[in-house]
């Protein structure tokens, strides 16, 4: 197994997770770290959970869940319930820069492998413990799964469709949000442990992370004194349609399957229905009668009474019968070009065959296996490449490496930073992943400002729950939950002093970031090749729904498109109905975990080498 590269090459991350957790570690060894799995005799538990690779005979090397969780680890089996194991095991810890175990509170203390024993001889050691529901509280001791955590997360609830029980993800995801969570939060400390040389005790909550996933519907109690529409209470309750008359299928079936498209809003003079019906026509598939309409103002002609509710579904079933025309990777690259929220609902076999994940080498071989590539590109420090995960013991002769030390001297305790105290960001990311990222730097000390304009403010600021009923720009909950403890200033980026000024700012910064569709913040002249020759100490966090690369580069859109595109829709609903699909922006909830650990690990490569 080649040695690792990345940001935390040089780092001793020892494993001793459940399957709570077990994607820690992976995501550790990816940013560079050397993972050593601690696994008890017989394997991690990882080893034996489904899906199998049938070409081999079952055990606890052909699980593919543990090819994935595993990959980049090595592995040494000890018992820690065993006392000459523990001593086996104690150098180890002692040298260990983090340390991430996931089993229920208390078990790890009572072992004598808890924090407090081993801040004593490891004051260094970052230690992150996830459970169901942290460490205290009246719940920390209840038996949970990863369904009755996304239940308690409230995220159950959300999804599935009216007539029947709600319905989780596809497959289990408690465990991957608990699990990626730790990392990002231990690399947030190694930052804070580069000033104060002291590491700490990492409380995390998989029910905590779970309620990450609920976008807006956390404001909706204490703003609207009830529950959010079509949950709970509301369930059964339909949301109007914009359109009277009209409903709109969440998706609409095509050539290979099914697809999620906006046909409401959008550019004026070339609104997605317009856009749609110019394909349609192009197909033959128009009445000669809708032809040559304008269909920029449909949904008010309709509301006026100037075109007929049996003209618009007329136009809706050309429509319909076009997208059954062509395939999903068509219509996905004809979405691109005509700048629609457009989103194929993909299966597995849809992305490999994906061109914009295929342009980006995307999928990798690993052991024989074609298996999903690192998530983040970092210019500098590039992730680890996923390595094949370790045969069962196959390094337990890295333990002879470690011998027992005396204990390290304590640093003098002194008031500690916070973690970015002293850092300043420009955040010109607006929506979901940016935002999110941007206020992990602020919740923990950094000072972030948050631009907009008001001819274009952030459209979170747009969207209920508002304060008291009252929409208005300043009183969106949903803007608020994802841009507190930031400052706030308003630019016009289409004006020259606009620029100007947003130059200054980013010339203020140590870290900017950004959500614009891939190209145009370079087309501002705030490109990272530019910026960075004047300022090599420059960090830079772009984020876009298809990277910055790429055939469908400029592709925009949510984290509703993004999870069809990853797969998620698709596999969320009911078996004998189409695809329901996760509740909101998922994919929203997931990345900003990825982001907010290497953004944390760029950060601190910034701190020790000067270089962004």
């Amino acid at each position: 197994m080649p040695e690792a590269t990345g940001p935390l090459a040089g780092l001793l991350a020892v494993d001793l997770a459940t399957t709570r957790a077990e994607l820690a570690g992976r995501i550790l060894a990816e940013l560079g770290a050397t993972v050593i799995k601690v696994e008890p005799p017989g394997g991690a538990a990882a080893r034996l959970l489904p899906p199998f690779d049938d070409s081999k005979p079952r055990g606890p090397e052909t699980s593919l869940y543990w090819a994935s969780v595993g990959a980049g680890k090595k592995s040494v089996v000890l018992d820690i319930e065993d006392a000459e194991d523990r001593r086996k095991l104690e150098p180890l810890l002692q040298q260990a820069d983090f340390v991430i175990e996931s089993f229920d509170p208390g078990y790890m203390d009572g072992l004598g492998l808890g924090y407090a024993r081993l801040s004593e001889s490891n004051p260094r050691v970052i230690y992150a413990s996830v459970t169901p529901y942290g460490q205290s509280g009246p719940d920390a001791h209840t038996a949970a799964t990863d369904l009755t955590l996304e239940a308690a997360g409230a995220l159950l609830d959300l999804q599935g469709d009216a007539d029947r029980p709600p319905v989780p993800v596809g497959y289990p995801q408690a465990s991957f949000h608990g699990g990626a969570q730790a990392a990002a939060d231990c690399v947030m400390a190694l930052n804070e442990r580069e000033r104060s040389g002291l590491g700490q005790h990492l409380d995390v909550s998989m029910q905590a992370a779970m309620v990450w996933t609920l976008m807006n519907a956390t404001g909706y109690p204490p703003n609207t004194g009830g529950d959010p529409p079509t949950s709970g209470p509301n369930r059964l309750v339909p949301l109007p349609s914009p359109i009277p008359g009209i409903q709109l299928p969440r998706q609409w079936e095509c050539a290979d399957g099914y697809l999620t498209v906006q046909l409401v809003g959008g550019r004026v003079g070339k609104t997605p229905l317009h856009s749609v019906l110019e394909w349609a026509e192009a197909d033959g598939l128009v009445p000669a009668e809708l032809r040559g309409r304008n269909w920029s103002t449909w949904v008010a002609d309709v509301v006026g009474g100037v075109l007929s509710v049996e003209d618009a579904k007329l136009a809706l079933e050309s429509v319909r019968a076009c997208f059954r025309l062509h395939t999903q990777h068509e219509l996905m690259q004809m979405g691109t070009d005509a700048g629609l929220l457009l989103a194929p609902v993909l299966r597995i076999d849809g992305l490999l065959t994906d061109p914009q994940l295929a342009d980006r080498d995307y999928w990798v071989k690993v052991d024989g296996r074609t298996q999903p590539g690192i998530p983040v590109r970092l210019s500098e420090t590039p992730m680890s490449p996923p390595q094949r995960p370790p045969l069962l013991g196959e390094h337990q002769d890295l333990l002879a490496g470690f011998a027992p030390k005396p204990p390290a001297p304590r640093p003098a305790r002194a008031a500690r930073p916070r973690i970015f105290e002293g850092l300043k960001a420009a955040d010109f990311a607006w929506i979901g992943v940016g935002p999110i990222v941007s206020k992990a730097l602020a919740d923990h000390g950094a000072t972030v400002i948050h631009i907009e304009s008001f001819g274009r403010p952030d459209l979170l600021r747009t969207i209920p729950p508002f304060k008291n009923g009252v929409a208005g720009l300043d009183n969106a909950q949903f803007m608020a939950n994802f841009n507190s403890s930031k400052l706030g200033i308003n630019i016009n980026l289409q004006s020259e002093a606009g620029i100007e000024l947003a130059k200054k700012l980013i010339d203020w910064a140590d870290v900017v970031t950004e959500s614009f569709t891939a190209g145009a913040f370079e087309r501002l002249g705030f490109g990272y090749d530019v910026l960075s020759k004047e300022r090599p100490e420059l960090v830079m966090f772009s984020t876009c729904l298809r990277g910055q690369t790429g055939p469908q580069r400029a592709y925009g859109g949510y984290g509703g498109q993004g999870a069809a595109l990853a797969g998620i829709y698709g596999i969320t609903g009911w078996p004998d109905r189409p695809p329901h699909g996760p509740w909101g922006a998922y994919t929203d909830f997931v990345a900003p975990r990825y982001g907010v650990a290497a953004l944390a690990a760029a950060i601190r490569h910034r701190r020790l080498t000067g270089v962004g």
